[in-house]
């Protein structure tokens, strides 16, 4: 007797963005010197029943081909971080170079759970002596899956699922990006959910699909003196027909040993963000929000932990 559509973003949200890049465009792939391995969690909405929980994990890796590459030492291909402003006088663009890496994402909410695994490339152009450019591809396969066993109807043996514990539906999966980098400045935009793949889970049910995700994503880094900097960044998400999202965020770091900020969210959250590195190896983080939308009446908020190994 009456019908209606829901429309949702369908990508996971990320308080720490400016800390696992990777997750949103496949172009910062091998952008750092060696070897970048970086992991996190996410639960959404803490205290709503069956909220989203997200994680993740990615490599990515610099390389050469031989030829002129082979010449090249290991230090001149990706870049290092400054940690103080008398650092940015040092700062060299990485050498134009090739990039390869792995992302896995998981991301449940409820009886549905995604699992996305890519393999990632790179290339990174030197654009003079302090910046770089690159653009990347993200190529994979995604698994959606539904148990079926949580779901409940008024009538047993619903035509969708059956008698089925499992359904699982596999379906290929491409992203792509451009990035801009300096030692102070980056810019980049990507493009997530290329294909778009009909995700319905039985044949007569074929009205739902992935949908193309964009990102916008910059931030200028401000020294206040020779040790604090200051960075401000902005998140632009644009996921049609939804109106257009943007998260705002702002960073103090002391000697990027040690960072403390935050951020609002459009009509979902303010955050925070805390966190610290190790001899310039290891990174931890966390982020904390404070849920804005109707849903903190019923929610305590979310929970981000990051991890980076820079070896």
């Amino acid at each position: 007797m009456c019908c209606s559509s829901l429309l949702a973003q369908q990508k996971p949200h990320y308080s720490q963005y400016l800390q696992n890049m990777s997750v949103l465009n496949p172009a910062v792939t091998g952008l750092n010197n060696g070897m970048d391995v970086r992991l996190g969690m996410r639960t959404q909405w803490q205290g709503l029943k069956d909220a989203p929980k997200t994680g993740y994990f990615t490599f990515s890796t610099p390389v050469s081909f031989g030829g002129d590459m082979a010449n090249y030492r290991g230090s001149d291909l990706g870049v290092t971080e400054p940690q103080s402003k008398d650092d940015m006088f040092d700062y060299t663009a990485s050498m134009s170079h090739h990039s390869f890496g792995v992302l896995f994402l998981t991301d449940k909410t409820g009886p549905l759970n995604r699992v996305t695994g890519n393999l990632t490339y790179a290339y990174h152009l030197a654009i003079g002596d302090r910046s770089n450019f690159s653009f990347g591809v993200g190529i994979g396969a995604n698994r959606l899956g539904i148990n079926a066993q949580s779901l409940v109807f008024d009538e047993a043996d619903d035509p969708v699922v059956g008698a089925s514990g499992e359904i699982n539906k596999i379906t290929p999966d491409l992203n792509a990006g451009l990035y801009f980098y300096t030692s102070s400045f980056y810019f980049g935009a990507s493009m997530q959910q290329i294909i778009k793949n009909k995700i319905a889970f039985d044949g007569s049910f074929n009205t739902g699909k992935d949908v193309a995700h964009y990102f916008v994503t910059t931030g200028y880094k401000f020294w206040i003196n020779n040790d604090f900097s200051i960075t401000p960044s902005v998140m632009l998400k644009v996921v049609s027909p939804l109106p257009k999202a943007f998260d705002l965020n702002l960073k103090f770091a002391y000697r990027d040993a040690f960072w403390i900020g935050g951020g609002y969210r459009k009509n979902d959250a303010f955050f925070g963000n805390v966190g610290f590195n190790v001899a310039n190896m290891v990174g931890i983080g966390y982020a904390y929000d404070y849920t804005t939308s109707a849903l903190k009446t019923v929610s305590s908020g979310s929970h981000e932990l990051s991890l980076k190994v820079l070896f």
